[in-house]
């Protein structure tokens, strides 16, 4: 755990000053971590970074890094979360239903995971090596996994209750979905002669996705256009005038 972490017994608000002390801290920890994803990225898969290169790159002491990270577990531990937290963001926005159709939707936010592997190929597997949190007992990657599987879930809840409808027939689909995309795109983007390229790869999992989605939907009485703007099929089914936003 950092040190800027709060004891348990402080239950006083912050000082204007360790407010300035905290926050200080933090954009130390944030250069920390940046200049680790950035030295991960240059060096060849699974080559061990030193503390004190780290804090090279960074502009810190050594004894910096340690004190805002207790010992070199946590640190790790620290980048793969950075990792996670960073990557959430980028699909979170691709993720979003207030624009585009379900088919856009899904094509744009697998497209996200397939770049993300191909392009940072180095952080995947850096992501793969060991959890966002010591003691965990999953990895990084399938803790992100956990992660969108769940904003997916509260998604699908929100527009079910916006048309009235029971969500049950979807509980499963979440997690089968990105299960299905990691585990196929982790497949493909590790195969020295891929039969598809980045664009095929991405249509085939986004239709794979819709069949699934689709099955579902139809299973709790409803029929979707998926190239039909999603908002717009919202405020349809739900009776709303103008654009509906989940």
């Amino acid at each position: 755990m950092s040190i800027t972490a709060k004891r348990p017994e402080e239950s006083r608000s912050p000082s204007g000053h360790e407010a300035r002390w905290e926050q200080h801290n933090l954009e130390r920890q944030t250069r920390i971590l940046e200049a680790a994803v950035a030295m991960l990225e240059e060096r060849p898969a699974g080559a061990d970074i030193p503390v004190q290169e780290i804090a090279k790159r960074a502009g810190l002491a050594k004894s910096v890094v340690y004190r805002q990270f207790d010992g070199r577990d946590d640190l790790d531990c620290r980048i793969r979360a950075h990792l996670v937290d960073e990557f959430s963001r980028t699909l979170d926005a691709e993720l979003d239903i207030s624009t585009g159709s379900v088919e856009e939707i899904l094509v744009r936010t697998i497209r996200a995971v397939a770049d993300w592997m191909t392009d940072h190929p180095r952080l995947n597997e850096f992501a793969r090596t060991g959890p966002t949190v010591r003691g965990a007992d999953i990895d990084a990657v399938s803790s992100l996994k956990m992660r969108m599987s769940v904003r997916a879930r509260e998604l699908i809840a929100s527009i079910a209750t916006l048309i009235d409808v029971d969500d049950s027939a979807f509980d499963s689909v979440p997690f089968a979905v990105v299960t299905m995309v990691e585990g196929t795109l982790t497949q493909w983007a590790t195969d020295p002669e891929p039969t598809r390229d980045r664009s095929q790869i991405v249509a085939d999992l986004a239709r794979l996705a819709w069949f699934v989605l689709d099955g579902a939907a139809r299973s709790a009485g409803v029929t979707v256009d998926p190239t039909a703007e999603l908002s717009a099929v919202i405020a349809r089914l739900s009776g709303a005038s103008g654009d509906v936003a989940v």
